[in-house]
């Protein structure tokens, strides 16, 4: 009986240590939970203030080449590759805000020394690929320009967009979101690791099992319920991105 008790407590003790190496992106920055536009320089700081590991964003261009947070291809109705940033802008976010400028937001991500990573997913272009290689190389360009290389993510649907990252940017990490390529291909581009939808995860766990074997990151998204944020972290997946990063944060300090 004492050795069976000694089991159990074992193996609570080893899902506490997993819960508590999760770590808890937030989606579009912490928008939800607190009632801001989703992407917005205040969803940014709301991420950075509860400690989220990192927080997620969307990059897209316009028309005038500006580099933009956002994530629907759209703006208000507007397609952001065919409007210029002025015609853009003349509609605010919900709080008043503008619309984003990458540059602005990743100065604000950066800006004090707290420990926030910003999760940089640049979008596929809807009209081109030559836009979609723009808007990649002009976002590493921007941050290696401001000296914040070392505090960015980068994540992406588009497998080409990734490739010009690691050609580009041999030590920036990289994780692949679409469920689309076998993981040998995505070792063999030498991407740092996966970050797919949980149900890939949940329906087939040798997902995470391969990966791991492979010593590639694993990460996913969009996680807003508690039997898929257990199961996960029980598969291991270490970034766990979420609408709701700050009941997350809560739940993995406590005994579950």
């Amino acid at each position: 009986m004492k050795k069976i008790f000694i089991t159990l407590a074992t193996f609570c003790m080893l899902q506490q240590m997993k819960a508590q190496d999760t770590k808890i992106i937030a989606h579009r920055g912490a928008w939800k939970e607190f009632d801001l536009p989703e992407n917005s320089i205040a969803a940014l700081q709301k991420a950075i203030e509860i400690k989220s590991y990192g927080s997620e964003f969307d990059v897209r261009r316009t028309l005038d080449g500006k580099l933009v947070v956002n994530h629907d291809p759209t703006h208000f109705g507007d397609t952001i590759e065919l409007k210029t940033y002025a015609e853009l802008n003349v509609k605010k976010l919900s709080n008043g805000e503008d619309l984003p400028l990458l540059e602005d937001y990743f100065k604000t991500g950066t800006a004090s020394k707290h420990n926030t990573l910003l999760i940089c997913e640049i979008k596929a272009a809807l009209l081109s690929n030559t836009t979609s290689q723009l808007t990649t190389t002009e976002t590493i360009a921007l941050a290696k320009k401001l000296g914040i290389e070392e505090r960015i993510i980068y994540i992406s649907f588009d497998f080409e967009v990734l490739q010009t990252i690691r050609v580009n940017r041999p030590n920036a990490i990289v994780l692949y979101l679409e469920n689309n390529k076998s993981l040998d291909e995505i070792k063999a581009a030498k991407f740092n690791g996966i970050n797919f939808n949980y149900a890939h995860f949940i329906v087939n766990p040798s997902i995470a099992l391969n990966a791991k074997k492979q010593n590639m990151m694993l990460g996913s998204w969009t996680v807003n319920k508690d039997e898929d944020f257990d199961k996960l972290v029980a598969q291991g997946v270490e970034f766990i991105t979420t609408n709701f990063p700050d009941r997350y944060l809560t739940i993995k300090k406590a005994p579950r």
